[in-house]
C-alpha cells in the first residue's frame, strides 16, 4: 500500500511536471487557437452583442473539432510523455482527473444547493409568516365573531330588562293609581262638595275603557293636570261609533261624527277601530257611569244627521231641525274657578283644536262612548223624604236617615234617579219633569215639558207637596241645587267629559205621591254611604245629607 501510494504521488508528480513543460513549449499554438477562436466568433457576431448567442449548434460541432485538433497538437512524444501515456500512469492520472472532476462537480453541486437552500428557508419563512399572519387574521376573526355573539346576547339582556322595567313601571303606576282610589274612599271624610272635590279623575283613569278592551295611558295623580309637562304621554284613541251598543236607538242622531277622521282626511263614517266588546242583546250600563233613566226622545227622525260645528267651542250654538223647531247645542262648561264661581272657558288642543278636559288627562284621547266632544250635560232631581219605621222617624246616631226615590230600568234593571241628558231638542228643566212624570207617573203626556224653565221645575215639584196638606199647613218642601259641574265618569276622556246639574227637592211632611206606580219599578232606598243603589258619587250623597243634617255614615 505503501509503495502504490508512493508510486500514485510520483506519477501525479510527472504529469504535472510533464503538462507544465507542454505548456511551456506550445503556447504559441495555444494562442494562436484561440486567436482563430476569437475571428470564428468575430465572424459569427460582428457586433459583439453580448445579448447574441455565440455559436449556434453547427458551430458547436465546429469548435469541438478545433478544440480536439487543439489537443492533439499539445500531444507530448517525449520519453516522459510517452511513459505517462502506459496504462497504468494513465489510469492513475485518470483516476485523478475524474476526482477532480467530481470534486469540481461536488462543488458545483453544493453551490447550487446552498442558493436552493437559502431560496427554500426563504420560502418557508415567507410561508411561516404569512401562516402567522393568518393565524392573526383568523383570531381577529373570532374574536370580532364572539364580540359580535356577545353584543347580541347583551342587546337580548338589555330588551328584557327594559320589558321587565317597563313592566314594573307599569306594575307601579297600577299600584299608585289603586292606591289614590282606595286613599280617596278612606279619606272622605264630612266635607262640604267642593273640597271633596279634590279627589278628582278616579273613575275617569279607570282602566280598561269602558265597552273594550283598550287600556287607558297610565296617569298617576302627579300628572293629572295639564300644567305639569308629561312628555311620555301617548293616550289611547278611542271613539265609539254611533251604532254602538253603548248608544240608544233615539240618541244615534245626537251623536256627533269622528272629528279625528276628519282631521285626518279619512271616511268620516268609519271611526277608529278600537278592540269592543262583543255587543249584547241589551244594552249594558258599566258601573261607575253617571246616568238618570230617563225615557226616549222621538222627536228627531232616526236618519237624521245633526250639522256639526267644530269651530263654536266654549258657544251655545242654535241648529234648526227638519220640522222647523230650533234646536240649543250648549258647548259651554259650568265647570266654574272656585273663588267667583264663574264659569271657565276650557281650552283646545294646539294641534287638533279640540277641547281639553279642564280637570287634566284621563289616559283616552277621543270621543270615546260618549255623544259630544267637550261638555256633555245632564240634569237629575233627587227626591228625599225622611225614613220612618213604625210611624216615628228612623234614627240613628242622633240623626234622622234620608230615603231617595229610585226607579229600576228594564234594560239593567239597576235603580236610577230620574233625569235626563241635555240634548238641546227641550229645556233642561222640562227633560227633568218629562222624566219623572213618565217614571213615576207613567204620564206621557211631554209636549207641555219641552219649555219648562228652572222657576217652572220647582213649581211642579212642589205641588205634590201642597196636594198632600192643606193650605194652611206647612208643606217642608225644599229645594237645593246641590251641584253643577264636572263629574267623575269612567266615560270621560281628555277631549269628552260628563257634567252634570243635580237637584234635591225634600218632602219633610208625610207626602204621598197621587197616582204612584206600584208595580214595583219605584222605590224608596236610604240615603247613606253603604248605598248601593245609586250609580251617583258619594261626595253628592253625603252632600245632601249634610244639607239636611242626615245621618250617611
Amino acid at each position: 500500500m505503501l509503495i502504490a501510494s508512493i508510486s500514485r504521488r510520483c506519477v501525479l508528480r510527472l504529469k504535472e511536471y510533464s503538462d507544465k513543460k507542454n505548456s511551456a513549449g506550445h503556447r504559441p499554438r495555444a494562442v494562436s487557437t484561440a486567436s482563430s477562436f476569437q475571428i470564428y466568433r468575430d465572424n459569427v457576431n460582428p457586433n459583439n452583442n453580448v445579448t447574441t448567442p455565440l455559436v449556434s449548434k453547427m458551430d458547436t460541432n465546429n469548435l469541438e473539432e478545433l478544440n480536439t485538433k487543439s489537443v492533439e497538437v499539445i500531444e507530448d512524444h517525449s520519453l516522459l510523455g510517452r511513459l505517462l501515456s502506459c496504462k497504468p500512469c494513465r489510469q492513475v492520472t485518470d483516476n485523478q482527473k475524474h476526482q477532480l472532476e467530481l470534486s469540481k462537480r461536488n462543488w458545483e453541486d453544493s453551490e447550487a444547493n446552498i442558493y436552493w437552500k437559502y431560496k427554500a428557508k426563504e420560502f418557508y419563512a415567507k410561508t411561516q409568516e404569512a401562516d402567522k399572519v393568518q393565524e392573526k387574521l383568523d383570531g381577529l376573526t373570532n374574536n370580532v365573531t364572539s364580540v359580535q355573539k356577545d353584543m347580541d346576547v347583551q342587546r337580548k339582556s338589555l330588551r328584557q330588562i327594559n320589558d321587565r322595567v317597563v313592566s314594573l313601571e307599569k306594575i307601579m303606576i297600577d299600584s299608585h293609581i289603586l292606591l289614590e282610589k282606595i286613599r280617596s274612599t278612606i279619606q272622605q271624610e264630612d266635607k262640604s262638595l267642593p273640597e271633596s272635590q279634590k279627589f278628582i279623575h278616579i273613575l275617569s283613569r279607570e282602566s280598561p275603557y269602558t265597552y273594550t278592551n283598550e287600556a287607558r295611558f297610565p296617569v298617576t295623580e302627579r300628572y293629572i293636570s295639564w300644567k305639569i309637562p308629561f312628555d311620555l304621554y301617548d293616550p289611547t284613541i278611542i271613539v265609539l261609533p254611533k251604532d254602538h251598543q253603548c248608544f240608544r236607538d233615539d240618541e244615534r242622531p245626537f251623536v256627533e261624527p269622528n272629528i279625528l277622521k276628519l282631521h285626518s282626511g279619512d271616511d268620516e263614517e268609519s271611526d277608529v277601530a278600537v278592540d269592543t266588546l262583543v255587543t249584547p242583546t241589551t244594552p249594558t250600563v258599566p258601573s261607575g257611569t253617571f246616568g238618570a233613566i230617563e225615557p226616549g226622545v222621538s222627536i228627531i227622525p232616526s236618519d237624521f244627521i245633526i250639522p256639526f260645528l267644530a269651530d263654536k267651542w266654549n258657544q251655545i250654538v242654535e241648529i234648526e231641525l227638519p220640522d222647523g223647531k230650533k234646536m240649543i247645542v250648549d258647548r259651554k262648561t259650568w265647570i266654574t274657578n272656585p273663588g267667583d264661581k264663574i264659569a271657565i272657558m276650557y281650552n283646545l288642543d294646539t294641534q287638533l283644536l279640540l277641547p281639553l278636559n279642564p280637570m287634566g288627562r284621563t289616559g283616552v284621547r277621543g270621543r270615546g262612548a260618549l255623544m259630544r266632544w267637550g261638555p256633555n250635560k245632564s240634569i237629575m232631581a233627587i227626591i228625599t223624604r225622611w225614613k220612618k219605621h213604625r210611624g216615628q222617624f228612623a234614627v240613628i246616631d242622633g240623626q234622622r236617615i234620608l230615603e231617595a226615590l229610585v226607579f229600576k230600568d228594564k234594560l239593567t234593571n239597576d235603580w236610577k234617579l230620574p233625569g235626563g241628558k241635555i240634548l238641546g231638542i227641550e229645556t233642561p228643566y222640562g227633560a227633568v219633569c218629562r222624566s219623572f212624570n213618565k217614571l213615576a207617573l207613567q204620564d206621557d203626556d211631554s209636549e207641555h215639558s219641552l219649555s219648562l224653565q228652572e222657576s217652572d221645575m220647582i213649581d211642579h215639584f212642589e205641588s205634590f207637596a201642597r196636594s198632600s196638606t192643606s193650605s194652611d199647613e206647612q208643606t217642608g218642601f225644599e229645594k237645593h241645587m246641590v251641584y253643577q259641574g264636572y263629574i267623575d265618569d269612567v266615560r270621560n276622556t281628555d277631549n269628552s267629559w260628563v257634567e252634570a246639574e243635580i237637584w234635591n227637592f225634600h218632602y219633610g211632611s208625610a207626602i204621598s205621591f197621587p197616582n204612584l206606580r206600584t208595580d214595583g219599578m219605584a222605590l224608596w232606598k236610604d240615603v247613606t254611604y253603604n248605598s248601593r243603589g245609586f250609580l251617583m258619587q258619594t261626595s253628592i250623597l253625603r252632600e245632601i245629607a249634610r244639607i239636611h243634617d242626615a245621618y250617611f255614615e
